[in-house]
Order: C-alpha cells, then sequence, then structure tokens
C-alpha cells in the first residue's frame, strides 16, 4: 500500500494484536505476558491460564491491562501489559 507522498506503508503485522477485541481464550499461544509497573518499573510473568481459570477466558486484554497491581509496591495506575513472542522454529 503506497501513502499519499510515496511512502510504503506496510499493511498491519499478522502477529499485531488488538487488546480491546483479544481476550485470553483467542490469544495466540506463543505469545507470553508480562506486566510492569509504572511506579517502581517491577516486572513480572503473568500466567494466563490461571488467570483465565479466575476471571474467565472471555477477559479481554484491556480489561486485564485495567486490573493490574503491583506486587512490589501496590500501584494500581499506568501500569503496562507486555506481550513477547516466543521463537516458532
Amino acid at each position: 500500500m503506497k501513502h499519499r507522498r510515496s511512502i510504503g506503508v506496510a499493511p498491519p503485522d499478522r502477529h499485531a494484536v488488538e487488546i480491546e477485541k483479544t481476550t485470553l481464550a483467542t490469544l495466540a499461544e506463543w505469545f507470553v505476558i508480562y506486566a510492569r509497573c509504572h511506579a517502581c518499573r517491577h516486572q513480572t510473568f503473568i500466567d494466563r491460564r490461571d488467570i483465565a481459570r479466575r476471571c474467565g477466558h472471555d477477559l479481554s486484554l484491556a480489561n486485564l491491562a485495567r486490573r493490574l497491581r503491583c506486587h512490589e509496591c501496590g500501584n494500581r495506575s499506568g501500569n503496562l501489559l507486555l506481550l513477547q513472542m516466543l521463537p516458532r522454529d
């Protein structure tokens, strides 16, 4: 696809995730979920199966991001939900 100034615009990556629509059930298995605290920068792995068991498989990633609370400092605002793609050989 071409931009009006002849800049090549890439199509959306097939690995891009829309956090409003993607749920724990529809998120591809090769994504690992992490959370990072906005205040103290603490980062930790989130076990998606445990969260799905407690909150339901239909929990969207956007709703999950709003529920994050840091276990180090207790911060609830501005925390980030990070996705990392595992290497696929």
